[in-house]
């Protein structure tokens, strides 16, 4: 009887292990030729990401003695110094796989914005107005955004850009900020992945709250470059079993339904009124800047397949991207597509 038993117990073992391994070769195959692989794959994995990160996203070293010597313009260096930030040094932290580094700070300038002298507040070329990617957030001198529209251009910017805000905080920092301030322009930066999540018609909205950062005291901070990162064993396989149901997702998201991301008569309505106050203050050029969310990048696969433009996610996106651009032109604003 225990012989018996033993024998169809190792004939279901069998049986289930062939299955799960059928499984793991289906998800494989899914996984291979549809999904995209996400950007901390490469660091799992030791491809040669580590150089690619370490050279183009050094920190500022303040303690290595040959700090001075980085790409990076250290906030103790006399000609950070000279540039005449009035506000607070502001530590931050990134976490080591959003781009490889703990560390970032800046100065910031009277209003809690990042690194405007007081006088960008009385006249600028351009506004920059938008979330975490405006404000560059993990991103120190001379990578940030401004930084590189300065190096690239002849043109002076107001940067109000601030992480955690939506449309309608972007226009209500527009305009309790700039109303005594001369510029030509407005660059408004908006981000596909969330800033849509926000209504104006929701409970008010404290500027001040948008622009409370952590404060720091410069003689106390402390830095460190890291370089190598202790990943699990749990770690990994997370990695892994995202990564194994990735193809598989993509593929039923097939025949999942969308609902539309951004309500549009709330969005015409912030720009209207962002149309009214530019055009009392006379301001001709506006633009919206379209970044795209890396939901729309992870899926290129499917285009070898010609199935990229008919799956839900990117018609949803897509269909976001369309709003955003008739309502930005309705509105008299010039749509750039990232």
């Amino acid at each position: 009887m225990i012989k018996k038993f033993l024998i169809i117990a190792k004939y279901n073992l069998i049986i289930l292990l062939g299955l799960l391994g059928l499984i793991l070769i289906i998800f494989s195959f899914l996984n291979l030729i549809l999904s995209g692989q996400p950007r901390y794959w490469e660091i799992v994995h030791k491809k040669s990401y580590e150089n690619l990160r370490i050279e183009k996203e050094k920190i500022i070293q303040i303690k290595r003695k040959d700090y001075k010597k980085s790409s990076y313009l250290s906030v103790f260096d006399d000609n950070y110094k000279n540039l005449n930030y009035s506000g607070s040094y502001i530590k931050d932290e990134c976490g080591s796989l959003e781009n490889g580094h703990y560390n970032l700070i800046y100065q910031s300038d009277k209003n809690g914005f990042r690194e405007n002298i007081d006088y960008r507040y009385v006249y600028s070329d351009y506004v920059l107005i938008g979330d975490s990617f405006t404000q560059s957030i993990c991103e120190n001198k001379p990578n940030d955004l401004k930084s590189n529209l300065i190096n690239k251009t002849n043109f002076s910017f107001l940067n109000l850009g601030m992480r955690g805000t939506d449309y309608p905080h972007h226009y209500l920092i527009l305009e309790n900020y700039t109303k005594d301030t001369e510029f030509k322009g407005i660059i408004w930066f908006f981000y596909e992945g969330n800033d849509y999540e926000t209504l104006s018609s929701e409970e008010k909205i404290f500027i001040q709250n948008y622009v409370n950062q952590q404060y720091s005291d410069v003689k106390n901070l402390q830095y460190e470059l890291k370089t190598n990162h202790d990943i699990s064993l749990m770690f990994r396989l997370e990695v892994w079993f995202a990564e194994l149901i990735r193809g598989a997702s993509v593929l039923i998201k097939f025949f999942k339904e969308y609902e539309n991301l951004i309500n549009i008569n709330d969005y015409n309505y912030v720009l209207e009124e962002s149309k009214k106050y530019l055009d009392k203050k006379k301001i001709s050029k506006r633009y919206i800047v379209y970044i795209p969310s890396w939901q729309k990048l992870s899926l290129y696969k499917l285009k070898k397949f010609n199935l990229y433009e008919k799956h839900p996610q990117i018609k949803q996106l897509n269909k976001l991207k369309d709003d955003v651009k008739t309502i930005a032109e309705k509105n008299g604003f010039h749509f750039l597509d990232g």
